[in-house]
């Protein structure tokens, strides 16, 4: 084994660095991206159901500016 044999394989694994880098790069980019947009979708989905908007029924009045059981607009 002389000295070319390493400096051989020193070039020829920079060289499969400087060409395969920028793929993985975008690689892991990409998965990064979209484990970003599974987590934003999963916060927003578990949203909804968390602040309690599917809890009162739509036609029961909710506590307005004058008290509760404010009546609607029209109804006398």
């Amino acid at each position: 084994m002389d000295i070319t044999e390493p400096l051989a394989l020193a070039l020829i694994g920079a060289t499969a660095v400087r060409v395969f880098a920028p793929d993985v790069a975008r690689g892991l980019r990409r998965l990064l991206g979209a484990g970003v947009r599974v987590g934003a979708a999963e916060l927003t989905a578990g949203r909804s159901l968390a602040a309690g908007h599917l809890d009162r029924p739509r036609d029961m009045p909710s506590a307005g500016l004058n008290g509760a059981g404010e009546q609607p607009w029209g109804s006398s």
